[in-house]
């Protein structure tokens, strides 16, 4: 491989590790919080009737439950909960199939404290009306989202070794052609000094 491919090479390092080193620049780290509810009968409460007047029964009601937890009127006053903004917290309610119980997420920027505080206080805004539209079912909180947070996608140390793993070859890559810049011109300027001629032989 001769110089001029050789720099070719280097260049288009230097490219993908800028490319790479900007992508994970503008990746920001976000967390997860799990809970989980379940819907128990309750004889106490009143049942809840369907348009066509059928009293919902225990896949409807979780249906509805699960509708409501995951509706966006809980956002913002979970997000103050949580000290974060409102724009930055998503919450997602999926019903376990031909199960009562709904598997609850919210997921932030701000961190893992910030996730399941999120996400408690969406479960406690949210239950009464669930327990109020969803039939004569009591909401019980299977699995609390303390202790549940964790990060999502690339962890922060990640993205940082693999900025530094860019901008290392960016430098190598960048040196190493400086260098043989260089030297090309050092030959150059060496083939241009002509020997001295040798005087006549008397």
């Amino acid at each position: 491989m001769n110089s001029r491919r050789l720099a070719i090479s280097a260049c288009a390092a230097i490219a993908a590790a800028t490319f790479a080193f900007v992508a994970l620049l503008s990746l920001s780290p976000s967390y997860m919080a799990d809970a989980e509810v379940i819907l128990v009968p309750n004889p106490a409460a009143a049942a809840q009737q369907t348009s066509s007047g059928t009293v919902l029964d225990a896949s409807q009601g979780v249906t509805v439950a699960a509708a409501v937890y995951g509706e966006p009127q809980w956002l913002a006053q979970a997000a103050t909960a949580a000290s974060i903004p409102a724009g930055g917290l998503t919450v997602t309610a999926t019903v376990v199939p031909k199960t009562p119980m709904i598997q609850l997420s919210a997921v932030t920027g701000a961190g893992l404290r910030a996730a399941e505080i999120a996400l408690s206080a969406v479960v406690a805004d949210a239950s009464p009306l669930v327990e109020k539209l969803s039939g004569p079912y009591s909401v019980v909180v299977v699995a609390k989202p303390d202790g549940t947070g964790a990060a999502k996608g690339l962890a922060p140390s990640t993205i940082r070794a693999v900025v530094a793993a860019a901008v290392f070859v960016v430098v190598a890559a960048g040196t190493w052609v400086v260098l043989v810049r260089r030297g090309r011109r050092g030959r150059g300027a060496c083939a241009g000094v002509s020997s001295p001629t040798a005087p006549p032989s008397r």
